[in-house]
């Protein structure tokens, strides 16, 4: 065969592959890679004739879904040597807590993390005016700095957006913040009888509490009689002592979830049981700062600062703990991602938590007390 003849076949056999390749494009589009149209149908709208139709278990959660709640939890006081603290008081509180899950499509099992954080503080606050009350720009030290002027420090000048000096004098014995990690392996169960499902999981919690208690005292020489003492005319004294404790609980936790669809409403609970090893942690330290004048009353002028403070005593020691947590909600389904919810829920570690420090600066706390949370969330929950 000719190079010629051998050409004029590769041709033609090359124009039948373009129109066969052709043809079976024009059937069936190709992929563009740069295109992104996700599934995501959060504000998709919802009738009660299709979620009366939809089944129990299609009204779960599959695949990723999340949640985010507001919630406004009440904690109880330490138990400390200081009279008159009542330790089944309830301050208040607020927080968040975060849960991303997901959920193996056909597979009923899959993971889920919580985060919770809650704060609670209780504070007594008394506004004491300084020795100096009020510096007048034009009287007292420039505000310009060098080679202008004199720098005027923060510590001898007024409080930022006031007119005069003050010290915010604080006390407090109800403080502690709350985190709480979760990360469960969950199961689903059938629907029972009447559409209710059951989820039990089992996994790790690790929680962080922070106490704090301080005190704060103000003496100056201006009191009668002075409380300095005569080694000076015109000065005052600001004292702060506090402890605080660190508390880290890690250990294992089960529980179970159930929840149940009727029309556009959930009604969901949670129960969990948690226990393992407190290490804890406290440090107490005192604080002194003297301030002297050249007066007293208007205008006076600071001379001197002095910083003072002792060693920070440390302590340790290790408790066992265990606890519960459960909660319950109500959900309205808005959309048909998009639940809107509110509830209850409380926190209680019935043993093993360290409030109010040693005792070394400031009244001594227990090392093995309870510390409980109650009160309401409110939230929103989103499924894809």
């Amino acid at each position: 065969m000719s190079v010629r003849k051998l050409t004029a076949s590769l041709l033609a056999a090359l124009a039948v592959a373009g129109a066969a390749n052709l043809a079976t494009a024009q059937e069936s589009k190709l992929a563009d890679p740069f295109e992104f149209d996700p599934d995501f149908h959060w504000f998709e709208p919802v009738y009660d004739a299709d979620l009366q139709d939809v089944t129990a278990k299609k009204r779960a959660s599959t695949g990723w879904f999340a949640t985010y709640d507001r919630i406004h939890l009440y904690g109880t006081g330490p138990e400390t040597t200081e009279p008159g603290i009542d330790k089944n008081r309830l301050d208040g509180g607020w927080g968040y807590r975060y849960e991303l899950g997901y959920m193996l499509p056909g597979e009923d099992h899959g993971w889920l993390f919580n985060w919770t954080r809650n704060k609670v503080g209780e504070y007594h606050i008394f506004r004491q005016e300084r020795l100096n009350r009020f510096i007048d720009p034009e009287e007292g030290p420039s505000v310009t700095q060098p080679p202008f002027g004199d720098a005027l420090l923060p510590e001898e000048g007024n409080n930022m957006g006031y007119n005069y000096r003050f010290y915010d004098i604080v006390d407090t014995q109800n403080h502690l913040e709350y985190d709480s990690y979760e990360l469960n392996k969950t199961w689903r169960m059938d629907p029972l009888h009447y559409g209710g499902i059951i989820e039990p999981f089992v996994g790790v919690r690790w929680m962080r509490m922070t106490d704090a208690n301080g005190f704060m005292d103000y003496q100056s020489t201006d009191e009668n009689p002075p409380l300095i003492g005569p080694n000076f005319e015109d000065a005052e004294l600001l004292t702060v002592t506090g402890a605080t404790t660190e508390n880290e609980l890690i250990g294992p936790q089960l529980g179970f979830r159930f929840f149940r669809a009727r029309e556009r409403y959930v009604f969901s609970t949670d129960f969990r049981v948690f226990c393992g090893a407190n290490f804890q942690q406290t440090f107490s330290q005192k604080l002194e700062t003297l301030t002297i004048y050249d007066g007293a009353g208007q205008g006076s002028e600071v001379e001197r600062i002095i910083r003072s403070s002792t060693e920070p005593v440390y302590s340790t020691n290790e408790e066992f703990y265990i606890g519960f947590d459960v909660r319950a909600e109500l959900g309205y389904q808005l959309t048909k991602m998009i639940q809107v919810r509110g509830g209850f829920q409380l926190i209680d570690v019935a043993q093993g938590v360290w409030r109010g420090g040693d005792g070394s600066m400031v009244n001594g706390g227990d090392d093995d007390q309870n510390y409980l949370m109650v009160g309401i969330t409110a939230g929103v929950s989103v499924n894809h």
